[in-house]
């Protein structure tokens, strides 16, 4: 009879070690090279929540901005913008919108939608030469170019300079968009 336990001992200790050996094969096969279904993280590191938006077959973890500070803030005093990141802005409704380079280091590319998620307009954004040490803001803020949406904007896009042109993305093409999730983010 022990020697039927120690078989039994072997075959479930050989068991455990070879479901452990398919665990670890299977995370290291998710997190490889093509591996596509890994989860976007919930949030950056500044806490804003991160949506994750297919862009012309390309996905995106963004950065939701949805209340004014955030809006405000946007991506200023970034020194750079990842590849596949970005951030989304969220509005309550569609308007014409108006952004600028207040206070931002690296070119971006800015991509205007509508609320179904059709894209409006699209630049590519250049840094401003930085505000003088003794220019007064509303001198600053005055000569800053201003990026402009046209009617209906509820979305706006900022990703990495070059992302528009490098994916076509330009008025027309449709992007699809959790809305619903997106108008969540809105303060209450």
């Amino acid at each position: 009879m022990k020697k039927r336990t120690m078989i039994r001992i072997g075959l479930l200790a050989l068991v455990i070690v070879a479901m452990g050996g398919l665990a670890y094969a299977a995370n290291r096969a998710a997190d490889g090279p093509g591996a596509t279904t890994k989860a976007p993280p919930s949030s950056d590191k500044k806490g804003l929540p991160i949506e994750q938006v297919t862009l012309q077959g390309s996905v995106f973890n963004l950065e939701v901005a949805a209340n004014p500070t955030d809006i405000a803030r946007g991506l200023s005093k970034r020194v750079e913008i990842p590849p596949n990141t970005g951030m989304i802005f969220v509005f309550s409704s569609g308007n014409d919108r108006s952004f600028w380079m207040i206070d931002c280091l690296v070119d971006m590319d800015i991509a205007y939608l509508s609320a179904d998620g059709t894209v409006l307009s699209v630049y590519t954004m250049k840094k401003e030469a930085p505000r003088g040490e003794r220019e007064p803001a509303a001198e600053y803020e005055a000569r800053l170019k201003r990026y402009l949406s046209g009617p209906g904007a509820q979305f706006v896009i900022e990703t990495p300079a070059g992302t528009n042109e490098a994916l076509k993305i330009k008025p027309g093409v449709k992007v699809a968009l959790n809305r619903k999730r997106l108008m969540s983010f809105l303060p209450r």
